[in-house]
């Protein structure tokens, strides 16, 4: 879709009214409409945009289509849902439906962040019900769950703006309440290396996790910096009849060989990938194979990985 991001212009704040009444999340078992007057009549919703413009730290980007608003992403440092202090500016973020799951909110959400980064903001905040499947887009954007909101039916949560790249790594194994996040993530690498986005498949990856997961058949290592994941691998166990170059007959898949771009080239993706090589022989594998993307190829190359012509898809 061929949109445009931009600064909201001053005759276009009085529409943050109604986007932030599309942004009001309607469980898909709900069958009433909601009432325009909640944002009226209650005082973090009206916190949200009356006055905009009016504070120093009043600041939006419009997503636009044919020079149609479409989708608006605005912080502000008032007592709306999602603030924290003063000093931190606090999201709203909202799209027309036919508009969503297309990236939009992403682009948004990345036009903002660079802004608060580049003007030296320490943080910034927001708050989710905690069943709105926006969760995950906030948690890829970098923002981490602090605690509940304004009550039991929401999260609270933060994203540091200064760099981390000097933050010290910790590794440790994934869990299942990583499981989440660490689809997310896998979910960026497909795209990154050129998949088309055919599905949904957010559901798919985090069943085969838990399942895999659980029985000890999937393995992976993670980087952390302060609290986020930053770098993910991972080997599925499978295990074919013996052969020759394979005695065992177990053999080590390796995927989800990932790196946040602000964190490559420090060596990451190599520590994770030789520590998975030894999950692989701790587990008896005879060999690891991976498919490697043209940017993966020295990596792998370099722990000792060589090509095998052999190899054939058949798509079923």
């Amino acid at each position: 879709m061929d949109y445009q991001i931009r600064h909201m212009q001053q005759d276009e704040w009085p529409m943050l009214a109604d986007f932030l009444y599309e942004a009001i999340y309607v469980p898909e078992d709900y069958a009433g409409e909601v009432p325009r007057s909640i944002i009226e009549q209650d005082p973090k919703c009206r916190a949200a945009y009356e006055g905009f413009g009016g504070r120093p730290d009043d600041s939006a980007f419009v997503a636009t289509v044919a020079d149609r608003l479409i989708g608006a992403c605005w912080v502000r440092t008032t007592d709306e849902y999602g603030h924290i202090d003063d000093q931190t500016p606090s999201f709203s973020i909202s799209l027309y439906k036919p508009y969503r799951g297309r990236g939009i909110g992403t682009a948004l959400m990345n036009a903002m962040l660079s802004q608060l980064k580049a003007n030296a903001y320490a943080r910034a905040s927001l708050s989710v019900q905690k069943r709105n499947p926006a969760l995950r887009l906030y948690e890829r954007m970098g923002f981490r769950i602090v605690g509940d909101g304004a009550d039991e039916t929401e999260w609270l949560m933060v994203c540091r703006l200064n760099p981390l790249q000097n933050t010290p790594l910790t590794f440790r194994k994934l869990e299942a309440s990583d499981i989440s996040t660490f689809a997310d993530l896998r979910i960026l690498q497909l795209l990154e290396e050129g998949a088309q986005k055919t599905c949904d498949l957010m559901p798919a990856l985090c069943d085969y996790y838990e399942r895999h997961l659980a029985n000890n058949s999937f393995v992976s290592w993670l980087a952390i910096a302060d609290g986020y994941i930053v770098g993910t691998s991972g080997i599925s166990i499978v295990e074919k009849p013996p052969y020759f170059g394979c005695p065992t007959g177990r053999i080590a898949l390796v995927s989800s060989m990932y790196v946040k771009p602000e964190f490559r080239r420090q060596g990451i993706a190599r520590d994770l990938l030789l520590r998975i090589v030894e999950e692989a022989r701790d587990r008896r594998c005879g060999v690891a194979q991976i498919t490697a993307s043209n940017m993966g190829v020295p990596l792998y190359g370099s722990c000792g990985f060589a090509h095998n012509k052999n190899f054939m898809q058949l798509a079923l």
